[in-house]
């Protein structure tokens, strides 16, 4: 039998405009111009012959047609959403995580453990290493970790969530301290030579910021280690080879094992935070969810101070 349907277009206009009561706002979520949305609108109120929508000030109210229509149209709308997502190679049953090499390395390889408990046997779980300037395939990932720049604004297509920003510390291994016979609470700057810092050489607003730690150094900073990769930096510091500015996030896992302690000098926030991606089609899907609280706990600030675990020794 066949059936009678309004413009599928036309249902899905609605449903978003209604949702926000917003023309401007359905238009962004789904990519379109606003004068598209208004066309679709008319063209399903010409189709049911009803009236959806009344002018409010610079809003929209719905009408009592409208209303009876919305929560129906959703469920409907997410009922396909669900069955399409399940289409494909794997079936929508992998779950895809993207990650940045040094969070992936240093956090969440960490805690396979925390995510496994979580995951259904059945579930095939891949990972993939992205860039920072990566324009994510929905085809290669479902979910991802990246860190960005707080007001860069998220990729289309995707759901963006600002998790933290990096908070920067010093750290150093406690063999080295030793060795130098350096208190990590009370560093004598000027007791340091260029050899003894490890420096990230791709982050000027790092740089910047680490400069003023050794404001009272006889050395200048051109003079110190570089490394083009903060794991290289990283693990040069925790092999005792000097002092390395690295994020809360990052270390933790490295102070929690005793292979490295963070020291007396001021830390700093940067900029750039972590932020957590969603493929829409696979947002309301068990296992991405589960997956996405892992990446949360792992990542949001609850992981507390590691300078104050320091003092507390």
């Amino acid at each position: 039998m066949r059936r009678k349907l309004p413009p599928l277009r036309a249902l899905v206009a609605f449903e978003a405009t209604a949702r926000h009561q917003s023309v401007k706002a359905a238009a962004e979520e789904l990519h379109v111009t606003q004068s598209a949305i208004s066309h679709q609108l008319r063209q399903l109120e010409e189709c049911l012959g009803v009236v959806l929508f009344v002018r409010k000030g610079r809003g929209l109210s719905l009408t009592k047609s409208a209303i009876q229509l919305l929560p129906r149209l959703t469920e409907a709308l997410d009922g396909i959403a669900d069955i399409t997502g399940e289409v494909g190679p794997d079936k929508g049953k992998a779950i895809r995580i993207g990650a940045l090499a040094t969070p992936a390395l240093t956090v969440l390889l960490n805690e396979l453990g925390g995510l496994q408990a979580r995951m259904p046997s059945d579930i095939p779980v891949q990972f993939r290493k992205i860039e920072f300037d990566d324009d994510l395939d929905p085809l290669e990932i479902d979910i991802a970790l990246q860190i960005a720049p707080k007001d860069l604004p998220g990729l289309d297509g995707w759901i963006t969530e600002l998790l933290t920003p990096e908070i920067y510390n010093a750290f150093a291994a406690p063999e080295w301290l030793e060795k130098r016979g350096l208190d990590p609470c009370n560093i004598d700057v000027s007791s340091l030579g260029p050899r003894d810092i490890l420096l990230i050489d791709s982050d000027s607003e790092q740089f910047s910021q680490i400069a003023n730690w050794f404001d009272q150094a006889t050395f200048s900073l051109d003079d110190c280690w570089t490394f083009s990769h903060h794991i290289w930096a990283l693990e040069a510091a925790r092999a005792g080879q000097g002092i390395v500015a690295s994020t809360d996030v990052v270390a933790r896992n490295f102070v929690d094992r005793g292979e490295l302690v963070p020291l007396n000098f001021p830390d700093f926030v940067s900029h750039w935070w972590y932020r957590l991606l969603i493929r829409p089609a696979r947002e309301k899907d068990p296992a991405v969810i589960a997956t996405a609280n892992w990446i949360r706990e792992l990542i949001n600030p609850h992981t507390a101070s590691l300078k104050r675990k320091m003092l507390k020794k």
